[in-house]
């Protein structure tokens, strides 16, 4: 009865969106963990290690049989946080055309040097078995890892910032002739549609 009663608060847990995915990559949502990106105080959507267990299992980094173990074996977060403005730092700078500086690479590729989780093969399944003793770090190695993928590839061009005033969040724009504003048209794009048509309704009074 318990399991079972576990299984539910699991399942219920796992029901919480951290986030939207909207970024069209792993590191890119990761940016978009914090709302509001471009203002003074963001709004912080990995509030602490459980949150952020809970983004990875929604984002398929990590398998759901492996929420509750991670969880049980908290860890910093203030280091998650810290990788996560480094790789946007780096993002934003590709998404406005500006060039990378070298030293904003160095704590990226720092923990992308760190040790990653095992891979396992569960089921037919492959995937990421990260040791709950080492989870943060080894999480960590991944996203670094995979930003600098994309920092990397040819997709880096790619990169778009949403439109929607200090909104920030970053995504790939696969779009034709790369037109893309929103992260979201129905959030960030609907508010914008909404602003214009209020000042227009102001302008003909």
């Amino acid at each position: 009865m318990k399991d079972r009663q576990s299984d539910v608060a699991v399942r219920a847990a796992l029901a919480k969106l951290v986030a939207s995915q909207v970024g069209g990559h792993l590191a890119l949502d990761f940016c978009n963990t914090a709302g509001e990106h471009l203002a003074e105080r963001p709004d912080e959507l990995l509030k602490d290690w459980e949150s952020f267990v809970r983004w990875t299992v929604q984002v398929g980094l990590i398998e759901p049989e492996l929420y509750g173990e991670l969880v049980d074996s908290p860890s910093p977060i203030d280091e998650v946080w810290e990788l996560r403005e480094e790789i946007y730092h780096v993002g934003l700078t590709l998404a406005l055309g500006d060039p990378v500086a070298e030293h904003d690479l160095v704590a990226i590729r720092e923990e992308a040097n760190a040790p990653k989780p095992m891979v396992v093969s569960d089921g037919g399944r492959v995937h990421w078995r990260p040791d709950s003793q080492f989870a943060s770090q080894q999480l960590r190695a991944i996203l670094a890892g995979e930003a600098l993928s994309l920092f990397c590839s040819r997709r880096s061009a790619r990169i778009g910032m949403c439109g929607g005033g200090l909104c920030g969040w970053l995504f790939l724009d696969e779009s034709r002739g790369k037109r893309r504003r929103w992260c979201d048209m129905k959030d960030c794009g609907n508010r914008e549609k909404a602003r214009r048509y209020y000042r227009q309704l102001q302008k003909s009074k």
